[in-house]
């Protein structure tokens, strides 16, 4: 056995917007958790083929990998949350008073520039 970590990209941070995350051996299913921080450390047999499912906020990804002695494997999600080409995150703002009405225009500081 060879203890490895998976890396989900597009996931949240610390607990929240985690993904479930079941792994299966042929047809059997051998390991079921939940990522934090988007990782999942899992010990697994090398020189095998592993079928890697993981649930997100309403998506369901799917992933063949290959235990070699790789220790950290990488696997995306379709939609992100986090852009890691320029390390920033889009989000929908919507207005308080009117469900589902974007806010198209403006300018939001989260802290100030040093």
């Amino acid at each position: 056995m060879k203890k490895i970590r998976i890396f989900f990209k597009g996931l949240g941070y610390n607990n929240h917007y985690q993904a479930d995350v079941f792994i299966y051996d042929n047809t059997n299913l051998i390991f079921e958790s939940k990522t934090y921080n988007g990782h999942v450390n899992v010990c697994l047999c090398p020189n095998k083929v592993y079928k890697i499912v993981a649930r997100s906020l309403g998506e369901t990804i799917m992933y063949h990998i290959y235990v070699t002695n790789d220790k950290k494997y990488v696997l995306p999600f379709k939609r992100s949350i986090i852009n890691h080409i320029n390390n920033s995150i889009t989000f929908r703002l919507t207005d308080y008073h009117y469900d589902n009405l974007p806010i198209e225009r403006g300018e939001i500081i989260l802290w100030p520039r040093m």
